[in-house]
């Protein structure tokens, strides 16, 4: 009996070798997955949140990976002015771009997901694939209405079991 499989795609750059580097800092180490596993899917995580809960691994290798998390863009960084009794200072943040979100999915169990985040997540990947799709019929000269029929074979499979 086959496992049940959840239906996970990561969006990626054409480029090989940038593929290469944003997977391999992704998946190189568990303080990679440790970081990315604690980021906010929609927002800003602030970066001493970060640290302070990977106290088990040095400020040097969370920053580091942080860093790397932005150069290859699974992250983007800020800075935000915040004002703790009465001081102003300044605060470093991440969110994940559209490719960081699906890491960090990758890495976040599915039953801490609410129907109402995986339709939207769901939404989200088709909008991106089907115009990845028209794309690539356009350029290699495909009927997309071949694509159509596929997903209208797939939804009508899913009818007649169910």
């Amino acid at each position: 009996m086959e496992k049940e499989r959840w239906p996970f795609i990561i969006p990626l750059p054409t480029k090989t070798r940038d593929q290469y580097r944003i997977l391999t800092s992704a998946f190189s180490s568990d303080i990679a997955m440790e970081i990315l596993s604690r980021l906010r899917l929609e927002g800003r995580t602030y970066q001493r949140e970060i640290v302070s809960e990977l106290q088990s691994h040095s400020n040097k290798s969370v920053l580091k990976y942080l860093r790397m998390f932005v150069d290859t863009g699974i992250l983007e960084e800020g800075m935000e002015k915040v004002t703790v009794d009465g001081r102003s200072r300044w605060v470093k943040w991440y969110a994940p771009t559209f490719m960081g979100k699906w890491f960090i999915l990758l890495l976040t169990p599915r039953e801490r997901l609410s129907p109402e985040w995986i339709k939207s997540v769901v939404e989200d990947l088709l909008r991106f694939y089907a115009k990845s799709i028209a794309k690539l019929c356009s350029a290699y000269n495909i009927d997309p209405n071949y694509f159509r029929r596929v997903f209208e074979e797939a939804l009508t499979e899913r009818r007649i079991r169910a």
